[in-house]
């Protein structure tokens, strides 16, 4: 880091009350910004302003470790040298809109740099992104079809149903093929989402972990296998799945590197790809999780590589 200059730098994030400090990679990342000297401030979606081809925020400087804010105070996008946009999905109307201007911003300015860029937000979400390498992925249809899910049984036994847009595991179910609850969930989901519904081959292999792996500028730096409880599918940390060291296959290790180049390409500099039986299932591109258990099981801070990754590339 440059010492002679001050770097300023804007999250983007839900509310500080709403997020663990135990757990929440954006807290660690605004934690570490504090040590390397950092102004860091925050905001949300809805303190944002486009007036005059201008962008500018509601913002609320973080005084210290204790997370203290200062008083509000509005200030222009371009002061700031990175933004990081971190509040979690839905990835709805909200979400997109807030994205369209931001992406309208870097038509005028060149600062700050986003991680992670607007555009690249937009065009790859997390459970359309992997279609993109779908030969890498378990077989996976998205459709709104009720006839679409009934051949999708006829070829395999046991179907996991997805909401597009959610995350953390909300929203998807696990049926076999003999289970007529499957037809009556899908509908319901089709309702309440209003989106099509994605269909996937049932991975069993998920009850030996589901890998997430954290890219940063698309280099790889650390894994963590998550271990579903006794019982259940979903691996995720906040329902009762468990952080285990693991190491990627020479099959993970290629898709990675699949991936790594077309993250770059779209500025998509912090990511967290899912990994199951060495199968692709999601790309996190919007607040990815992770770093705090690649913390405490490895001992890599991954918080800071990111920010020296961002001073050496990024830094004017």
């Amino acid at each position: 880091m440059n010492k002679s200059k001050t770097i300023n730098a804007l999250f983007q994030i839900d509310s500080l009350s709403d997020l663990n400090p135990d757990t929440d990679s954006s807290l660690d990342i605004i934690k570490e910004g504090l040590k390397l000297g950092v102004n860091i401030w925050i905001t949300s979606p809805d303190k944002l302003t486009f007036y005059a081809g201008r962008i500018s925020y509601l913002t609320y400087r973080i005084d210290d470790f204790s997370l203290k804010l200062s008083k509000s105070k509005t200030i222009f996008l371009e002061k700031f040298d990175f933004f990081f946009i971190r509040q979690d999905p839905p990835f709805d109307m909200n979400y997109i809109s807030n994205c369209y201007l931001l992406e309208l911003h870097k038509k005028f300015y060149k600062k700050p740099f986003f991680v992670n860029d607007p555009t690249g937000i937009k065009n790859f979400t997390e459970k359309i992104f992997p279609l993109y390498f779908h030969k890498l992925m378990p077989k996976t249809m998205v459709s709104s079809s009720v006839e679409d899910l009934k051949s999708m049984f006829k070829k395999h036994a046991t179907l996991v149903l997805k909401p597009l847009y959610c995350k953390g595991g909300e929203g998807i179910h696990k049926f076999s093929s003999k289970d007529k609850k499957a037809f009556v969930t899908f509908k319901k989901l089709l309702f309440k989402y209003k989106s099509p519904i994605v269909i996937q081959k049932f991975i069993k292999n998920v009850k030996f972990g589901d890998k997430r792996v954290i890219l940063v500028n698309g280099k790889v730096v650390g894994a963590v296998n998550r271990i579903p409880k006794s019982g259940a599918f979903k691996a995720n940390l906040h329902l009762g799945g468990t952080a285990n060291k693991t190491k990627l296959t020479k099959k993970e290790n290629f898709i990675c590197g699949k991936l790594g180049k077309v993250l770059r390409q779209n500025n998509l500099f912090f990511v967290g790809i899912d990994l199951i039986d060495q199968k692709l299932t999601e790309i996190n591109v919007t607040s990815p999780t992770g770093i705090v258990q690649l913390k405490k099981l490895y001992n890599i801070n991954i918080s800071k590589l990111i920010w020296e990754e961002l001073f050496i590339s990024h830094t004017l």
